[in-house]
């Protein structure tokens, strides 16, 4: 629970005492394997889910089979909100990695959060965060070039983890592969490969098996026409 606190504080300032009403909830702490699905295209949703730890995938499925990875779901983000509504997901979500969750009912959460103006408006602002998330995607896959659409996902993770964890740094553990990195950007895996090599060998970031470190951040953010504020990590102090 404290990434998503910790994350949702960058927005308002919420009493510890009101996610309390969320952590007392009846919930499920659930575990899924890398690969694992937790809400399929079509299926009928009526719990909400809280990531504890690990990456998620929200994604669609064309009938060829071709994949779109809508977003990444990180450590403190919530989905669906939709089951609110009792509405059948529109999407699917797998583990990019393994995930833990909290999986909460709906009718529960919303019964919270209607007698709590405070969680009602922090998690009005995670939907507002998330919308600005999938506007930068549509610009990123549409207007982007290839060395630019990486280096600016790369950015945007790292300040979507700084913020989960209430710190910053230029290490962004990087647990997924460069087939979701592909399948996140409309790329092939070979075109993120050269363009990932090309990023290395201008200096830009360093990588290991599981994570990049960014080297030159102005100039990636320059290049990228990267800018933070969509985000909205204001609270947050960032170099």
């Amino acid at each position: 629970m404290n990434p998503l606190i910790n994350r949702v504080s960058q927005y308002i300032d919420v009493d510890s005492e009101a996610f309390q009403s969320i952590v007392r909830l009846p919930h499920r702490i659930e575990t899924k394997e890398a690969g694992q699905d937790i809400v399929v295209e079509g299926e009928k949703v009526d719990y909400i889910f809280l990531i504890e730890s690990g990456w998620a995938i929200r994604y669609r499925m064309l009938d060829d089979g071709r994949r779109q990875i809508i977003n990444f779901m990180l450590a403190g983000d919530c989905f669906d909100l939709m089951s609110i509504n009792r509405a059948k997901s529109d999407h699917s979500v797998s583990a990019a990695t393994k995930v833990t969750l909290r999986r909460i009912k709906a009718s529960d959460f919303l019964r919270v959060i209607a007698g709590e103006s405070q969680l009602a408006t922090a998690f009005w602002w995670v939907a507002i965060q998330e919308e600005a998330i999938l506007r930068e995607q549509i610009i990123r896959i549409g207007r982007r070039t290839a060395r630019e659409r990486i280096a600016h996902l790369i950015l945007e993770l790292n300040r979507r983890t700084s913020m989960a964890f209430g710190a910053d740094g230029d290490i962004l553990h990087f647990p997924i592969s460069q087939t979701h990195i592909a399948d996140a950007l409309g790329l092939s895996v070979v075109h993120v490969s050269r363009t990932l090599t090309r990023l290395k060998s201008e200096g830009l970031i360093k990588t290991t098996h599981n994570s990049v470190e960014i080297l030159e951040r102005d100039k990636m953010a320059e290049m990228s026409d990267f800018d933070s504020r969509y985000i909205h990590m204001e609270k947050l102090t960032l170099r």
